[in-house]
C-alpha cells in the first residue's frame, strides 16, 4: 500500500483525497499547511492522518511514500525539487513548473535521486482520450490537419489570489497547460510558429487566441478565457472527417463525423471520476519500479512547458 503526503491541503486536495479513497492501492496518510485554521479543519476531517505545519516536515517521514503538490504555481518547482531530494515519490499538479528551465532541472533531479516525478496532467489519463487517440493514429478521419481547443470560463476579481498574481497569475498558466498537453497529445512535430491575440485585465492575462503551427504543417488552434464562458470543446479535423468532444481534457464521449456525411458515436465513462486514473498511473509506476509514466513522461513536462513559454513570449513582445 502506498502511503501519500498532500502538501497544501486546500480545496483541490480535497477533490485528489475523495479520488485516493476509491484505491486499493495507496491510502492517505499525512498533510501539510502553514495555515493553522486549514490544518484543524483537515485534522477534524480526517482525525487518523498525519498534520504537519511544515511541508519539510511531512517530507522527513520516513512513512512517507508518494506526495501530491497542491500549492499555488509558483511554489511547485520548489517544493517538488525538495521532495524528490528525500526520496519522495512525485504528483505535482499543473503547471508543474512556470519556466522550463525548472522543469529541465526537476527531470535532472529525478534521474539523480532516482525517485518517481509526474505531472498530474490528467487529459492524459482519461479513458475516452485513448480511443480519439487510436482515431487518428489508425487514421480513422484520415492525415491529421488541426486541432483546436478552447477552455472559457468567468471569474470575479479575488485580491490576493493566485490567479491574479502577477508573478504566476493569467489564464494561460491556470488552464494552457491542458490546451498543450492535449494539443501535444495529438500532434508530434517540433513547432515552427506561435501567434496570439490576447487581453489583460488586473495586469494579467484574462483571454487569449493562440495558432501554433508545426514543421509538419499541421495547426493547433487555442482558446482560453477567465472573463467569458464557453463550452470547453476538442476538434480534431482530417483529411477525411472531423471528431468533436467536450470538456476536451476530461470527455466521456465523442462524435466522429466523416466528410460523406456517417457519423460514429464513442463512449467510455471515467474510471470512478477524472482524478483516478492519474492516481492509478502513479501506484502502477511505483509498483514497477519506474522513474515516469510512458504516458506524461519528464520530457512531456518539458515540452508542454516550452510551448506554454514560447506562448507567454509571442503576446509579451506584441
Amino acid at each position: 500500500m502506498i502511503r501519500w503526503g498532500i502538501l497544501g491541503i486546500g480545496n483541490i486536495a480535497k477533490r485528489f483525497i475523495k479520488s485516493l479513497e476509491k484505491s486499493e492501492r495507496g491510502l492517505l496518510y499525512a498533510g501539510a499547511s502553514y495555515t493553522p485554521q486549514k490544518c484543524e479543519l483537515f485534522q477534524s476531517t480526517h482525525p487518523d492522518v498525519v498534520v504537519y505545519h511544515d511541508y519539510e516536515d511531512l517530507l522527513k517521514d520516513e512513512h512517507v511514500d508518494a506526495v501530491y503538490i497542491a500549492m499555488r504555481h509558483q511554489d511547485h518547482y520548489r517544493w517538488a525539487k525538495k521532495a524528490l531530494q528525500y526520496h519522495k515519490a512525485v504528483l505535482c499538479e499543473k503547471p508543474a513548473t512556470l519556466y522550463t528551465w525548472q522543469m529541465e532541472d526537476l527531470k535532472q533531479t529525478a534521474l539523480k535521486n532516482q525517485t518517481f516525478f509526474m505531472e498530474a496532467m490528467k487529459t492524459r489519463f482519461i479513458p475516452l482520450i485513448q480511443d480519439i487517440k487510436a482515431c487518428i493514429e489508425n487514421k480513422d478521419i484520415g492525415d491529421l490537419i488541426s486541432v483546436e481547443t478552447r477552455f472559457c470560463y468567468c471569474s470575479d476579481y479575488l485580491a490576493g489570489h493566485y490567479l491574479f498574481d502577477v508573478s504566476q497569475g493569467g489564464i494561460l498558466n491556470d488552464v494552457g497547460s491542458y490546451n498543450i498537453a492535449s494539443t501535444l497529445d495529438y500532434i508530434h512535430s517540433p513547432v515552427k510558429s506561435v501567434t496570439s491575440q490576447v487581453q489583460f485585465q488586473y495586469d494579467v492575462d484574462s483571454h487569449e487566441k493562440v495558432i501554433v503551427t508545426f514543421e509538419n504543417g499541421q495547426k493547433a488552434i487555442m482558446e482560453m478565457a477567465l472573463d467569458e464562458k464557453k463550452d470547453a470543446i476538442l476538434e480534431v479535423i482530417g483529411t477525411k472527417g472531423k471528431i468533436l468532444a467536450q470538456p476536451f481534457y476530461r470527455p466521456t464521449q465523442a462524435t466522429i463525423i466523416f466528410n460523406d456525411g456517417i457519423t460514429k458515436q464513442i463512449e467510455k465513462p471515467y474510471l470512478h471520476d477524472d482524478f483516478f486514473g492519474e492516481i492509478e498511473e502513479v501506484h502502477h509506476c511505483l509498483e514497477n519500479d519506474l522513474l515516469e509514466s510512458p504516458r506524461m513522461c519528464l520530457q512531456d513536462s518539458i515540452d508542454c512547458i516550452s510551448l506554454l513559454e514560447q506562448i507567454r513570449n509571442s503576446f509579451i513582445q506584441e
